[in-house]
């Protein structure tokens, strides 16, 4: 496999540079977009979190004048993750989002992200049972849009139906960004996994999912469904220690656990794709040619490319 080949849907941050934090400059842009290119990602969406829209639209303007002015961030950077604002505000499932700025479904605020991006907002994830979410995702859908689900309460196939068949179409970091207790029988990630219409994106960094997770969803779910993300945040690439993300306090562990112990939850992670693909080789035994479609093939055509 070929290191620098990699596709990450899903970077928060990098090597000290915070997509969700005020004061991004388009260098700081080029300089995280060198870093993750060493460390084997070719290219990526920046992600933006749950937060204060003035400085999610200052990431925005950031980003897409490091496209116009850097060859290298115009090749790597294919567009936006939206994670926030419009997902659960309840415990569990807005996970380290900030609760102050979580958001009704709102097409005006989407408006301005968009017009922002100059049209590439790729990925908008969103909270299947939020009222008035199924009209949301089939407006974005029909922008062309891909919508994901996650961050919710939603559990069953009959509280996430509106939405699919609205057009949504992946689930966000499946597994992660729900309550730690969930029902036996009625949760999520049953429902995702025999869902055929829509990708399971996941975290297969050895935190946000044990191993026998990471084997079901190998041996459950179709390949063509599967796509891997980092959820990288800011403090990937730096010593262990405290640090703030999403606003709130977070500790880096020595072997790479980034997390937040007042919510006890996760808050991203700081492994780079290329050594989750490394993972699913060692630990779950997938192929070279399986993790080339979830590391790279899957990604790309999730959001049109290829």
């Amino acid at each position: 496999m070929n290191a620098p080949s990699w596709v990450d849907l899903q970077i928060n941050g990098y090597a000290g540079v915070d997509f969700n934090a005020p004061g991004l400059t388009p260098e700081a842009v080029r300089a995280v977009t060198g870093r993750l290119a060493a460390d084997g990602t070719a290219a990526f969406l920046p992600t933006l979190v749950t937060g204060d829209p003035e400085t999610l639209l200052g990431t925005i303007r950031a980003v897409v004048a490091a496209r116009k002015r850097y060859a290298e961030c115009e090749k790597a950077i294919r567009g936006f993750f939206l994670e926030g604002p419009f997902i659960s505000p309840e415990p569990g499932a807005v996970g380290t989002h900030p609760v102050e700025w979580v958001r009704p479904p709102d097409l005006a605020l989407f408006g301005r992200f968009q017009d922002a991006a100059e049209g590439l907002v790729r990925i908008v994830n969103v909270a299947a049972e939020i009222p008035g979410m199924p009209d949301f995702v089939r407006a974005l859908s029909a922008q062309g849009v891909v919508v994901s689900l996650g961050h919710q309460k939603a559990t069953s196939p009959a509280q996430l139906e509106p939405c699919l068949a609205a057009g949504a179409r992946a689930f966000t970091h499946l597994g992660n960004g729900i309550p730690n207790q969930v029902d036996r029988h009625d949760q999520v990630v049953f429902s995702a996994l025999v869902e055929d219409r829509a990708s399971v994106m996941f975290i297969p960094d050895g935190h946000h999912l044990p191993d026998t997770m990471l084997k079901l969803y190998a041996r459950a779910v179709p390949l063509r469904r599967l796509v891997a993300v980092s959820d990288a945040q800011y403090p990937a690439g730096l010593p262990p220690g405290e640090y703030e993300v999403c606003g709130a306090h977070a500790r880096l562990e020595p072997d790479g656990l980034l997390w937040n112990p007042a919510r006890r939850c996760l808050v991203g992670a700081t492994t780079p794709i290329a050594k989750m693909m490394a993972l699913l080789r060692e630990r779950i035994g997938l192929t070279p040619d399986e993790c080339r479609a979830i590391g790279r093939d899957n990604p790309l055509a999730l959001i049109g490319e290829s």
